[in-house]
């Protein structure tokens, strides 16, 4: 195989996502013949016809449908057990496949969908000893803010990487990182209690109750300005993102005025010296306002909680809202199943919705299907899932956090790859669309280095061993287990070829199978899923 030269002609159909990222760092060589294909395949994806959002709905189509047609589906992966196992873990491992096949479909959702039913003690154990800062509270947090990125910041991004890595609970992960960015925050000191008690304690619960406690999240009120709204001045941006972003969607119905109204309602939500959610009624607009049709007459001014009221009855309005049903259904279905969900996928899950008051579970059990998921597209996978499930699947050992010699191996990672945790700085979250990512081929192929290239001493970088892949040390016995291992036997002929070739030269070479689960990582057929 020839050396990889230094061109990222991959990268240079999409502008840069970031012009701070780092450098690229070296990398094993002998990737450009191995992976031929896999430039077609980012350019493909790359170069699809991409419709705004706007014209698509004008068009009365869902946005970015054209890339169904370039990505197409692998025809080689047929089992409906495994096609489960790549849309609801972060990276199916050979554990994975053995519980669905014990289970069946069905019971292995239904575990998923009830992680208190799961044993997750060691993951639970690993964190809490390792990562004691994703438990502080609030003050805590205040306490540390002068070194906040240093002591609590970087130590929990790496926390949030294992457990995707390493929990048994994938589904709560999955929608954990679903709903972090369907109510993004960028990072302060509230965000990381933001995470913990709003998003990942309602991740799998009922949507109408994350709203609210969304609504009463210090994170977010001083994220969108509305601890400033207030009746003598008021800011519209917690107001529009509320309906915009986190219920009835930009088509949802409302207009610039609502978002006006609306701020008005919500004058005297604010924090107090500690950053507490706190109500203030001296700074609530008593005067007459309508929103979306909803009336709120004028009323006295008043102390106490009067006037608080008007909020939550509007955002019972949103949360029960069929725009909400459908804009929450439509996410859900572009998340899991494919970009462009038919009307007749969304209606359902919308129904489901309705039916239920917003209950997740019952939302996810109508999206994950036996037939939307054998015929779904596959998709490319975001930086945070591709990295996590090179971790997953490879078996590398990740040393606990200890400081930044050893950020660089595991977070630093995900800064290469423009893909970051609380590093999104508009309220909509990153995106989850293939042609956002699909420019950084480079960046990706790196970061299978830092998992499997064994770079640096303990504590540094992830530590990868060959031995497991080994256990038959023959040209086939270790290109079938890579397949076991990293693609659940479903391994595309034209990998497996390719493989065999590279493994054939000496099979019982640490460096060689080494090599050989490096090239398995950054081939397409694990870009995708």
């Amino acid at each position: 195989m020839d050396e990889l030269d230094n061109r990222d002609d991959e990268s240079s159909a999409t502008p840069p996502l970031r012009t701070d990222a780092p450098t690229e760092r070296a990398v094993p060589p002998s990737r450009r013949a191995f992976l031929g294909t896999l430039g077609a395949v980012a350019a493909g994806a790359v170069g699809a016809t991409v419709i705004a959002p706007a014209e698509a709905e004008a068009q009365g189509r869902a946005p970015y449908g054209s890339l169904i047609d370039r990505l197409g589906q692998r025809a080689e992966w047929k089992d409906i057990d495994l096609r489960l196992l790549r849309r609801v873990t972060l990276g199916m491992t050979a554990s994975d496949v053995t519980a669905v096949k014990a289970l069946g479909f069905d019971r292995y959702l239904a575990e998923q969908l009830t992680p208190s039913s799961i044993d997750d003690t060691a993951c639970d154990t690993r964190i809490a000893t390792r990562y004691p800062q994703f438990a502080y509270s609030q003050a805590t947090l205040l306490a540390k803010e002068s070194v906040f990125w240093n002591e609590v910041v970087a130590p929990v991004q790496r926390a949030i990487v294992e457990r995707g890595a390493f929990s048994k609970r994938q589904l709560q992960e999955r929608m954990t990182e679903f709903w972090t960015d369907h109510f993004n925050i960028a990072n302060s000191p509230p965000r990381l209690v933001d995470y913990r008690d709003v998003i990942r304690q309602h991740a799998l619960g009922n949507f109408g109750d994350m709203v609210r406690a969304s609504m009463r999240s210090p994170a977010m009120l001083i994220y969108l300005d509305q601890v400033w709204s207030t009746k003598w001045g008021v800011n519209g941006n917690y107001a529009r993102e509320l309906m915009e972003l986190h219920t009835v969607g930009w088509n949802g119905g409302y207009t610039q005025q609502d978002v006006h109204e609306l701020a008005r309602v919500l004058t005297g939500w604010t924090i107090d010296g500690n950053r507490n959610f706190l109500y203030r009624a001296d700074y609530h607009d008593f005067g007459a306002k309508t929103v979306m049709g909803v009336d709120f007459p004028a009323r006295p001014q008043a102390g106490g909680t009067a006037g608080m009221d008007e909020a939550m009855t509007f955002a019972e309005f949103l949360i029960n809202h069929p725009a909400t049903a459908r804009h929450i259904a439509t996410k859900l279905l572009r998340w899991f199943i494919r970009p462009d969900p038919t009307n007749t996928q969304i209606n359902a899950v919308a129904a489901a919705y309705t039916a239920t008051g917003g209950d997740i579970k019952a939302m996810l059990r109508v999206v994950l299907t036996r037939n939307n998921l054998a015929n779904a597209p596959a998709k490319l996978k975001r930086p945070f899932h591709y990295y996590v499930s090179a971790l997953r699947t490879t078996g590398v050992t990740v040393d606990p956090w200890s400081d930044w010699n050893n950020w660089e191996g595991v977070s630093g990672s995900l800064w290469d790859l423009a893909h970051q945790i609380f590093a999104w700085q508009t309220p909509d979250g990153y995106p989850d669309r293939a042609e956002y990512w699909a420019g950084l081929m480079v960046n990706r192929w790196n970061a299978m280095s830092s998992v499997v290239g064994n770079w640096g001493q303990v504590g540094q970088y992830p530590r990868f061993s060959p031995t497991p892949f080994m256990q038959l040390p023959t040209t086939a016995g270790v290109v079938a287990e890579i397949n076991r291992r990293m693609f659940g036997g479903e391994m595309t002929m034209s990998l497996s070829t390719e493989l065999t070739r590279w493994v054939q030269v000496n099979p019982t070479s640490n460096s060689r199978v080494q090599q050989a689960v490096y090239y398995a990582a950054c081939s397409p057929d694990f870009q995708y899923y």
